[in-house]
This record gives C-alpha cells, structure tokens and sequence, in this order.
C-alpha cells in the first residue's frame, strides 16, 4: 500500500496580489467601521506599554510571576495615581478655583473691550466719496450686550458655574465611561501579559522568511522610538509645570500653581501646546486686576510673556534634545503638521501620538525604500558590524603578536 505524501502547492502571485489587497480592503473597512473600538484598544495598549517598566522591574529582576507582577504593578498604579489626585487636588483646589474666576473675569473683560473699541468706532463718520457711513450706535450696543451676556454664560456652563445641563449630560454618560474604563483595564492587562508573545510572534513569522535579523532590529528601533517619547513628554511636562508656575509666582501672576498645570498638560502635546499655553496665559494676565509694582498691564503683559518665551526656548533647545536626543529626528515643521492633521482625525489622541507614528512610518519607509532600491537597510548596524569586526581583527593580531 503505497503511502501519500501531503503537499501543498504554492499561489500564483496574481492569487497572491489579490489575496494582499482584499486584506487590505477588508482591514481599512473594519478599521472604519469599529473606529471607536480601535481607539480603545489603542489606549489600552498605551496603557501597557507605559506600564511594562514597572512590570518588568518585578518580573524579570525580582524574579516574581508574571500574572503577579501585573496585579502588583496596577495595584501601585491605582494607589500611585489615587495619592497623587487626592494630594494634588488638594493643593490646587484654590488655585483652579481662583483660575476659573480668572477665565469669566478675562471673557467678561474681552467683551467689554470690544463693546467699547466698536462704540469707538461707531461714533466715527466713514466718507466713501459722495456717501458718509455712521453705524447706527444704539442697535450695536444692544447687539454687543446680548453677545457678551451669551459669552460669558456658556462659558460659565462649561466650566461648571450654573452647568446643570452639562451635570445632567456627564450622569448620561457615566455609565459608558465605566464601561469603557473597565474594558480599557482588561484590554491593557491582556496586553501586558501576552505582550512578549506579540513580538515573539512577529519575530519568529520573520524568522521563518529569512528576515529574522530585520525585524529584530525594527522591533528594538521601535521600542526606543515610543519608550524615548512617552518618558520625554512626561519628563517634559513635569518640568514645564514646575518651570511655569516658579516663574508666574515670582512675577506675582494670579493662580500660578493652575497655569503652572495647565502648562505641564498642555505639553503633551507637542509644538502646538507651547502657543496655546502662551496665548491663555497673555489673556489672563492682561485682564488681572492689579498688575504688580505698579507696572502698566502693558508693560507687565510683555514681561509675562517674555519670561514664557524663555522657558519655551530653554525647553526647546536645551532640554528637548537631551530628553528625546535623535530618536524622533523629525524637523518641528513636519510634527507641527502630523499633530494638526492627528487632532483632526482623531481629535486629542491624535496629536499627542503623532510625533511617535511619524517617526514610526520614517523607520518602516526608509526601510522599505532601500530594500526596494537593493540598499542595505540598516547602513548604521551594519556600520557598527564593521566596527566590532575590525577590533575582533585587531585584537587577534595583537594576540598572535603577543604570543
């Protein structure tokens, strides 16, 4: 009885291509559709991967099991986070409060000064010609009341005084919040504990095509890419919180522990944030009350703004690159459009993340841009692969001297 031998014969490459680009269709149109599970799942992977130093720390050098170490690193997360908002909270309780008094103060101040620079204008004869233009005074003042009214009470419901419909709208919500927290959680738990395999995975299918040594070393440029920002932008963030609120404290500025705040989370989005923090800043301190030493509120806008600008220089120049180094490499002009083009896609998120993913696509196309031009890949591996070949040369010359 003769024996049959299991073969499978390979695919056309026409069966191939059109195999790859039905993937692909398929793989936008479900990204498409479930685009708001996709964004969970991708904080739940931020989640992980912001916590794996910490799991690691236990797993690997303290030797514990890794389904322990994941609830031991939550368990300090949770409690980490809790002191911190209850300390924190407690600290700049007044000072938020001071600051969204502040921010009614500037619309009201802001409305005002336009009621009066418009009255201003109107008592003003245009001549066009033959014809003299005046605007009807009495209609643009009622106009500009009700306006400035409207202003300042929406911005009062959004940021809480008299907002029971936005209460009501956050009961609404909460529940899917929750949901949404706890499926976050698991998903993020998940992840770190299968996190090796993903890699493992990738590694090995590449392993198997010949490519192993590629993707070993796209995998670890990857993990420097992402591990190097998120610790910059934290880093960075704490210090342009404590640089801000020093520097607005001395200058004597109204609530600048929660300017200080709002800098350091403004940071985390990269290039954009420094300009919107400059400008709430400028707008807060030209309507406070009373401007220290006597100065004008002129005078003392330009020098709030000035020492801003400095710390923003400092930041930029100095700190920056010793924080990320070149592991972005990426020219400002072209994060300053990723993030824009990032918040209009996908809102916050995608700002934040946008430097990361530009870089991350830089890696992936340059690679298969010289793979495509038969380039080698990696000119700086293969730079240091000379490097250690030439010293193990050298070293067995000296040797064979020697001896």
């Amino acid at each position: 009885m003769s024996q049959h031998s299991y073969t499978s014969p390979p695919w056309p490459r026409n069966l191939k291509t059109i195999a790859a680009v039905a993937f692909l269709v398929l793989a936008a149109l479900v990204f498409w559709r479930f685009f708001e599970f996709v964004q969970l799942f991708v904080l739940a992977a931020l989640a992980a991967f912001i916590l794996h130093p910490i799991l690691a720390l236990f797993h690997r050098r303290l030797r514990v099991p890794r389904g322990v170490a994941v609830f031991i690193t939550y368990l300090l997360f949770i409690l980490i986070a809790s002191a911190l908002a209850l300390v924190v909270g407690t600290l700049v309780r007044d000072q938020i409060a001071g600051l969204i008094d502040n921010i009614l103060e500037t619309v009201r101040g802001v409305s005002q000064f336009s009621q009066e620079a418009i009255s201003n204008l109107s008592t003003a004869t245009v001549q066009i010609g033959r014809f003299y233009l005046q605007v009807p005074t009495d209609q643009l003042n009622a106009m500009l009341s009700q306006f400035s009214a409207s202003l300042v009470g929406q911005v009062s419901e959004f940021i809480g005084q008299g907002g029971s419909s936005w209460v009501t709208g956050v009961a609404q919500t909460a529940i899917a919040t929750v949901t949404r927290g706890i499926v976050l959680v698991v998903l993020s738990i998940y992840l770190l504990m299968d996190g090796p395999r993903i890699f493992a995975f990738f590694k090995r299918t590449a392993q198997e095509t010949g490519y192993g040594d590629d993707a070993a070393i796209l995998i670890d440029d990857f993990q420097a890419i992402w591990h190097t920002y998120f610790r910059g932008q934290v880093l960075l963030a704490l210090l342009m919180s404590v640089m801000v609120s020093v520097a607005l404290f001395a200058l004597r500025v109204d609530n600048p522990v929660a300017i200080g705040i709002v800098a350091g989370v403004l940071e985390l989005v990269p290039v954009l944030g420094q300009y919107i923090t400059m400008a709430i800043t400028i707008a807060l301190v030209a309507f406070q009350p009373a401007p220290p030493l006597g100065m004008q509120t002129w005078l003392f806008v330009l020098v709030v703004a000035g020492v801003l600008f400095g710390i923003q220089q400092i930041q930029s120049n100095v700190i920056l690159p010793r924080v990320h180094g070149r592991t972005l490499a990426l020219h400002p002009v072209l994060i300053l459009l990723g993030v824009l083009m990032g918040a209009s896609l996908v809102g916050v998120l995608g700002a934040i993340l946008a430097p990361p993913i530009l870089a991350t696509v830089k890696l992936t196309g340059v690679y298969i841009w010289r793979k495509m031009l038969d380039l080698p890949p990696f000119p700086a591996q293969e730079m240091i692969t000379a490097e250690r070949e030439q010293d193990t040369v050298e070293g067995t010359h000296k040797s064979n001297v020697s001896l």
